[in-house]
């Protein structure tokens, strides 16, 4: 079991990985004008309350929102599973000469004390989370009683989860491949980066919340999980995402609770 658990992790880590370099220069994921920046301020202002506040950026990429927290005057630490994109928040960080912490780790597997945090925020993470119920009790357990847990996620299909079936001919020329290349790793002693692809999307499939949850469907996970005081809100302006979202947008927040 925890070989296995630890494969799925090296599968994870190194879709990430990859994506590092161009991860800001997505729509929605980085921040292309002051536009943007100012509308981003303001919601995060408005989820943090007043500063300075003790905000954990779970699965922060590149370290967008962590810089932002920074910048409205919050003490700040990002953790990422993908080195790549801790090394790309770091750059960014001492560019704006910014005080964050940023660590390479686990999101559902965090090292820090209870009760560390005010505030957790996580943008885009649980639906990339293969067990999301332990990633919510490790968020849940650093955050002070009564802290804040913020998500921002999305819907990004209408199915509920990306199809698990294909055209059978392109499902046999695909396991050839993977068969091929499963050989040639072996032969060089290293796994071949479209295996890691393979295994990422035949992953993804299997997520619990594979294409984004449904704003309803998250509030009542994460009031099943413990959280009090579930609320949620759509965030469907453009400005937010250089783009008018085709699929719901939005942002659920609750606490921990104080006893």
């Amino acid at each position: 079991m925890l070989q296995r658990k630890n494969q799925v992790t090296d599968v994870i880590r190194h879709h990430w990985n990859a994506r590092a370099a161009t991860f800001d220069g997505e729509l929605g994921h980085g921040v292309h004008s002051e536009d943007q920046r100012q509308a981003w301020l303001r919601l995060l202002a408005r989820i943090a309350g007043p500063a300075p506040q003790r905000v954990l950026d779970a699965g922060c990429g590149t370290g967008v929102l962590a810089l932002l927290f920074a910048e409205l005057g919050h003490r700040v630490t990002g953790v990422d599973l993908a080195v790549q994109m801790i090394e790309a928040a770091r750059r960014k960080a001492a560019d704006a000469n910014a005080q964050i912490e940023f660590r390479v780790e686990n999101v559902a597997a965090l090292t820090d004390p209870a009760g560390t945090y005010d505030l957790v925020v996580a943008r885009h993470v649980i639906w990339t989370l293969p067990d999301p119920a332990r990633g919510v009790a490790q968020w849940l357990r650093v955050l002070r009683a009564g802290g804040r847990l913020a998500l921002i996620e999305g819907k990004w299909a209408y199915n509920d989860v990306v199809p698990r079936f294909s055209h059978p001919v392109r499902s046999a020329l695909a396991s050839l491949e993977r068969t091929a290349l499963s050989f040639a790793s072996l032969l060089v002693g290293r796994k071949h980066w479209k295996l890691y692809s393979h295994e990422y999307r035949q992953l993804e499939r299997q997520l619990p919340f594979s294409g984004g949850p449904p704003m309803q469907r998250l509030t009542s996970f994460l009031e099943q999980q413990g959280v009090n005081d579930v609320s949620f809100e759509p965030l469907m302006d453009p400005v937010l995402w250089e783009e008018l979202p085709r699929f719901p947008r939005y942002l659920v927040m609750g606490c921990r609770p104080k006893r």
